[in-house]
């Protein structure tokens, strides 16, 4: 008798000593968004704790809702790969349990994050987000999908459908006062009406919008306001005025370390300086966001993810494929049924022709998803390949000619050189080792990258003007690019290429033209590139000059990428060097 009462008092124990780590659990799971996002910098810990936490109480719902919440920390750290991932393993652990509202929602917000860097894979997740919602009529999730499927379609330039659904998403969260949610929708509306010119309209809901906020001490959404209001006076070209907001959305970004605004305020400065003509303040703000972009999104955070997708759809695809041998299973079965009680041998032969026929068609989709899954792994592979060798080169080729500077270097210092010669031989050798060196950077970036774009050749060939202006002072070096270029996305042969001839036009305006200016200039016309490079040197006679490797190399290189490559010189009237790139 007083065994069982103990053994009944020990199981209540534990019983209530699982239900106050639950509730401990879920108190951190269910953290305001604002506060999450305020503290994104350091709860990482403390969600994964709470995750194994809830996994060793076999607390699934517990431990979904901690990896939901870990990827939204990671993705405002800037930790895209990680963020990525643990939103999976949240879907995973919702469908172990059939938390359908938490799958629509989760796959929402994967979708809406992953809208910069694969608009393509957004949309998929997005729409299933939004099928789920629908089917089911969950409110919740449809709440934010319907704003977050807006501004999709806001990006694809179909603003009729952006603007129906952030209405949609925005009747639904007046309804319920959601004052979470309003601002969201007030932002995304009045940025519609910025591209559309409208004005006033979007100062009016910018103003609700950041009212709200100030209200609710929401520190991430008064800063993101700030760069709204940044984006209204952009569009009105008083940039002044947007440089001074977006200045005000940085300096809250950094205090609070919400690093996709960081960049983006940088991104946003700088453009306005280069407007404004102030190259000096818009290379070092561009140099700023690219340094943050580069280090938040390198070429080994781009593979993790692509790993993840492929992984993920590869789940998918064995899930359809065991669905499908279910499905036939059941097909064979109520043939058998059907030819044990009909009877007919005719039927018999017709259905086991028929099941036959299905067999045949399931082995072909099976063969044809067997070897997308091996295309996918052969991917994979080939990238690995890829940043394997160029690492070998700049561990190893990069670390050699480092040596010989180095070495070059210290023979200079050791001793006391008296032959002129000598002397200007060994610094021909260093001279030659640090250029090879930037080449071989140029080489290890194109060969990291699946894709270049406008932005990154205008950010390097800056650079490389930088230096040419420090060597050469006395010449005006000018570079405009059209700005609805910066997106336009490259293969890196072909971006390379451009890139070597725009170096190669350049090294040969200062070798032998003797200019006082040199211009760059790249527009889009026609659906086409047009890239100049001009100088008002001494010019040559292209009846009489001789072309070296420098000018057929770049010509092949330009031709090689189906592109066209002319020249125009006359003697005292300089050189233009024409390249038109079809896009």
């Amino acid at each position: 008798m007083i065994k069982s009462l103990v053994k009944a008092l020990l199981f209540s124990f534990a019983l209530l000593s699982n239900a106050q780590q639950k509730a401990s659990i879920d108190s951190l799971n269910k953290l305001p968004f604002a506060t999450k996002i305020e503290n994104a910098a350091h709860l990482d810990d403390d969600f994964l704790k709470n995750a194994e936490d809830a996994h060793k109480l076999k607390y699934i719902l517990g431990e979904a809702e901690s990896y939901s919440n870990l990827s939204l920390v990671y993705y405002f750290q800037g930790k895209y790969e990680k963020d990525l991932q643990y939103a999976l393993k949240a879907i995973e652990l919702y469908s172990k349990i059939n938390a359908q509202e938490k799958i629509a929602l989760e796959f929402g917000e994967v979708g809406y994050r992953m809208k910069t860097r694969n608009i393509k894979k957004a949309q998929e997740f997005m729409r299933k987000g939004k099928s789920i919602a629908e089917q089911n009529r969950f409110q919740k999730p449809l709440l934010s999908i319907y704003n977050n499927y807006g501004v999709l379609k806001e990006m694809q330039q179909e603003y009729d459908s952006a603007l129906y659904f952030y209405s949609k998403g925005l009747r639904m969260k007046e309804q319920i006062n959601d004052s979470v949610g309003i601002p969201y929708s007030l932002n995304n509306i009045a940025g519609l009406y910025v591209i559309l010119k409208k004005f006033e309209e979007a100062k009016v809901l910018y103003d609700k919008a950041i009212a709200i906020r100030i209200q609710r001490h929401d520190q991430s959404g008064i800063a993101e306001n700030y760069a709204y209001y940044g984006d209204l006076y952009a569009a009105q070209n008083q940039n002044q005025n947007a440089i001074l907001w977006y200045q005000k959305a940085l300096k809250n970004a950094i205090k609070f370390r919400y690093t996709d605004l960081i960049q983006f305020s940088y991104k946003k400065i700088a453009e306005n300086y280069e407007v404004l003509n102030n190259s000096g303040e818009a290379l070092k703000n561009y140099k700023l966001y690219l340094q943050y972009r580069d280090s938040l999104l390198n070429k080994e955070t781009n593979a993790k993810i692509s790993e993840l997708e492929v992984k993920y759809e590869t789940k998918e695809k064995e899930k359809l494929l065991l669905q499908k041998e279910v499905e036939s299973q059941k097909q064979k079965y109520l043939i058998i049924a059907l030819a044990v009680f009909a009877f007919f041998i005719s039927l018999v032969g017709y259905l086991i022709y028929r099941q036959q026929k299905l067999k045949n068609r399931q082995q072909v989709q099976e063969f044809q998803l067997k070897s997308a899954i091996v295309q996918i792994e052969n991917q994979n592979q080939l990238q690995e390949q890829r940043l394997s060798i160029s690492r070998d080169l700049h561990d190893n080729i990069g670390a050699q000619l480092t040596f010989i500077i180095s070495s070059v270097d210290n023979i200079k210092y050791a001793f006391d050189i008296q032959n002129e010669k000598l002397d200007h031989k060994l610094q021909n050798i260093s001279n030659f080792a640090k250029a090879t060196i930037i080449e071989l950077r140029d080489t290890i970036w194109a060969m990291n990258s699946n894709e270049i774009t406008f932005e990154d050749l205008q950010i390097r060939i800056l650079n490389f003007l930088e230096k040419a202006k420090a060597a050469k002072e006395e010449i005006d070096f000018k570079f405009t690019i059209d700005k609805n270029l910066y997106d336009l996305k490259l293969n890196a042969v072909f971006g390379m290429n451009v890139y070597r001839v725009m170096q190669e036009a350049i090294n040969n305006a200062l070798k032998y033209a003797n200019p006082t200016q040199i211009a760059i200039d790249v527009t889009k016309i026609e659906g086409k590139v047009s890239v100049k490079i001009s100088d008002n040197g001494v010019g040559f006679d292209l009846k009489t000059v001789e072309k070296g490797n420098g000018l057929n190399n770049m010509q092949k290189r330009i031709e090689g990428i189906g592109g066209l490559f002319s020249m125009q010189s006359e003697v005292g009237s300089g050189t233009t060097i024409s390249i038109l790139l079809s896009i």
